[in-house]
């Protein structure tokens, strides 16, 4: 109410129906977005609701406790597997907020920030409103049906591929433009993810970095004409303003590590990774003569194998090369040739591609491959031609490094499908939505959307199926790690060592609040282990090693009950430690800790032998 100003009246009702239409015209031209946002938002809830959110692996718990000052006490941005500017930042948050789970939220911001994104822009190519929500469908039936699991057990190796991906999509898919600062604007979302998933995953980055070059490539040839000055501005500035955060990232996290503790510890765990992922530790027996060549005994050679070396501090970056070596040089004289090894890649690449291995993930590729290549023919694109083949050789050639190199959990296979097919999805949306539209491209459309909704409908099932199951089974088996936590947070005048093998079943429930105070229960391994983030926290305890540490009261080890078969017993290999160091000791039970009425781990100290 009030005087209207276009006519000086009172109570017209003119600027009502200005306002009214305002409101309308924006919620027209913002539709995609809303549509997005409510799509997104609600498959986060609903998520959350049948199954809440888990961080898939220890190494993601540990690189959150760091952050949040867990780990040391003060929130750092030394987590050692990210690049130093994000988790700096990271660390930033929990100085405003400790009790916040910032590491949690920030990954669900990714996954359903670039789901969003996504979905918006898929949107983009419907102009009917049940062309949208037949879309919406199909885009909810894929994610559950191939993406639910990772959805759930977060991952930072995945989320960075979704991040990546995603850029690549959205760049694939961008609209023209025809000036540099329009192409660099249209582009600007695409830039940024790629740069923050080198920062999140480098490795994982580098890995897919070829594909995000086919898709530069693919989307240049559809420029007309191809070859002119602006498009080389346009596409090379892209590619150096992405390789330029590379190299800044980079270079801060360098100066970041620059400190000859941070260099010996990078070098120490470079070699842990080459021993641990990709050779073997060779058995004491039969090899004596190399293990004393370097100094380790039997019984240090055991930590080695059940995980536990931080109790040995002369197992450093050299001892772990050295055995790393020793060990490839063992392999050379059993192992298959290169030529062998890449025709077992080769035929293996062949049945994850075309069999139940990786079922629906190659389902949903080898189909996209055929309507994408349909739906240019009738279109009569022939760059596609060469585009799929080039796509194909370089999925093809990535997959047989990962399988010749031995190594491909689904992590990483699931993050070179989702690039893959994110980058055939975008090729054929684009095909199907060129104008003119032919009619026999509007039959195919169609025909995209019923072969999507089939393999939905064969496996969705299996994957809320396995994704519930994964979830119960976590659930069960949390409880023990929860009345660990419980246990000594209780008593935090002790601190306690974790046996490894011990610990690698449990995770943790990403949008719980983590307390705010420094952690009394360290694992006796790990990727972190002999860092100066180990140091500083040993020094927060008033010890300076896990060795002299065990030696004093109040300190314990925490063993899973019963001990886990297949690995030497504490019992065994401890005593045996401290005796090559000229220590007679003995291990004591004194405590248990209990889960549902069940014991689920042994408390021992360590005591002088009588």
């Amino acid at each position: 109410r009030g005087r209207c100003y276009p006519c000086g009246e009172e109570d017209c009702g003119v600027l009502q129906k200005i306002m009214k239409t305002d409101f309308k015209t924006i919620l027209k031209n913002k539709e995609n977005c809303i549509w997005a946002f409510l799509f997104s938002s609600l498959f986060c809830v609903v998520t959350a609701i049948f199954f809440d959110y888990y961080y898939d692996l220890n190494d993601d718990m540990l690189m959150k406790d760091i952050v949040a000052g867990i780990y040391t006490g003060t929130p750092s941005g030394h987590n050692i597997q990210m690049l130093y500017p994000l988790s700096f930042f990271l660390s930033l948050l929990y100085h405003i907020g400790r009790n916040i789970p910032w590491y949690g939220i920030f990954f669900l911001l990714c996954q359903y920030g670039c789901l969003y994104l996504l979905t918006e822009r898929f949107l983009s190519f419907y102009d009917k409103r049940w062309k949208k929500a037949v879309q919406l469908v199909i885009e909810a039936g894929l994610l559950i049906t191939l993406f639910l699991s990772d959805l759930v057990f977060v991952q930072y190796t995945v989320t960075a591929a979704l991040l990546a991906s995603t850029a690549a999509f959205l760049f694939f898919t961008s609209a023209p433009a025809s000036t540099l600062k329009g192409f660099l604007r249209n582009n600007t979302i695409s830039i940024v993810l790629v740069i923050l998933a080198y920062q999140m995953r480098t490795e994982l980055l580098l890995m897919l970095l070829p594909f995000i070059c086919v898709t530069g490539v693919c989307r240049w040839v559809r420029e007309t004409p191809v070859f002119t000055k602006l498009n080389f501005q346009k596409y090379f500035s892209v590619f150096g303003l992405i390789l330029a955060g590379m190299i800044v990232s980079q270079g801060m996290h360098i100066l970041a590590y620059g400190s000859e503790q941070w260099k010996e510890f990078n070098r120490f765990f470079d070699n842990r990774t080459e021993l641990y992922d990709f050779q073997y530790i060779p058995s004491y027996d039969g090899n004596e003569a190399f293990y004393e060549s370097i100094g380790l005994t039997k019984s240090e050679q055991t930590l080695l194998v059940n995980y536990n070396f931080g109790l040995d501090e002369e197992i450093n970056a050299d001892v772990l090369g050295q055995v790393a070596a020793y060990a490839a040089k063992l392999k050379k004289g059993v192992q298959p040739s290169f030529t062998a090894k890449l025709k077992q890649a080769v035929w293996e690449l062949k049945y994850r591609l075309l069999y139940e291995t990786d079922r629906p993930w190659n389902l949903v590729a080898i189909t996209l491959y055929m309507l994408v290549f349909s739906a240019a023919l009738c279109n009569k694109n022939w760059h596609i031609l060469w585009e799929l083949p080039f796509l194909f050789a370089v999925r093809s050639g990535l997959w047989l490094f990962i399988l010749y190199r031995g190594r491909s959990p689904a992590r990483i296979t699931h993050s070179l499908y989702l690039m893959e097919c994110l980058i055939l999805l975008a090729m054929l949306l684009t095909e199907c939505h060129k104008q003119p539209r032919k009619k026999i491209v509007t039959i195919l459309s169609c025909g995209s959307a019923l072969a999507m909704l089939i393999i939905c409908f064969l496996y969705a099932g299996a994957g809320i199926t396995k994704t519930g199951q994964e979830f119960a089974r976590r659930e069960q088996v949390n409880q023990a790690y929860l009345s660990l936590q419980e246990y000594v947070k209780e008593r935090k005048d002790s601190f306690y060592f974790w046996d490894v093998y011990s610990s690698v079943a449990y995770s943790e429930k990403m949008l719980t609040a983590s307390p705010a105070c420094l952690s009394n229960l360290d694992i006796m391994g790990g990727w972190a282990d002999k860092s100066p983030l180990t140091r500083e926290k040993y020094e927060k305890f008033g010890f300076s090693s896990m060795q002299e540490a065990l030696l004093t009261e109040d300190v314990y080890i925490v063993v899973k009950s019963p001990e886990l078969s297949g690995y030497p017993l504490l019992e065994e290999w401890l005593p045996a430690f401290y005796a090559d160091q000229n220590y007679a000791v003995k291990l004591k039970k004194v405590d248990s800790v209990y889960a549902e009425g069940q014991e689920v781990f042994s408390i021992y100290q360590v005591q002088p032998a009588s």
